[in-house]
């Protein structure tokens, strides 16, 4: 009996990782399918590659478990056209958020309600995972560790409307 118990266990568990590889595999590349081959602007190389011209690499601490396997940037989850959509498996509930213009300066009912963004809040959710509001944002979004130059640049060009 304890054998049955532990063998269903096992083929759950397998079954489990498999289903989230398979999502994985999916959403492996979210975003970067679409990069552009020119940066207009550091911030955007930032938002797509995770490394500044300078080869500094922003690095994510904690959030979504394929950003912790494989690295990333912002378009891993947020998209090449910043418009969000990426599941964060295994939690396929939580969706990342838009960070368009428009998502991030107004509040709106898109399951991701916020006050607006400005410079500074933008820079505490980066860094800090704080929202606007001063409350934490989901834990499967990364704290990302980047110099000021680059967390500048990236701000820039979220808050700058830009996008393709």
């Amino acid at each position: 009996m304890k054998h049955n118990r532990t063998r269903k266990v096992w083929l759950l568990a397998v079954a489990a990782m498999g289903v989230s590889g398979c999502m994985d595999a999916n959403n492996a590349h979210f975003g970067i399918e679409n990069m552009p081959s020119n940066f207009s602007s550091e911030g955007e190389r930032l938002y797509f590659t995770g490394t500044s011209s300078s080869g500094e690499r922003i690095i994510p601490v904690g959030g979504h478990h394929h950003m912790q396997m494989h690295g990333g940037s912002c378009a891993t989850c947020h998209g090449a056209d910043k418009e969000g959509g990426a599941i964060m498996w295994p939690r396929f509930w939580v969706v990342a958020p838009a960070l368009t213009h428009g998502a991030l300066e107004k509040e709106h009912n898109d399951g991701h309600d916020h006050a607006s963004y400005d410079e500074s809040s933008l820079k505490s959710a980066i860094v800090k995972g704080i929202g606007p509001d001063g409350e934490p944002l989901h834990d499967t979004m990364p704290r990302w560790r980047m110099s000021e130059e680059s967390l500048d640049a990236l701000v820039h060009y979220l808050l700058g409307g830009h996008s393709h």
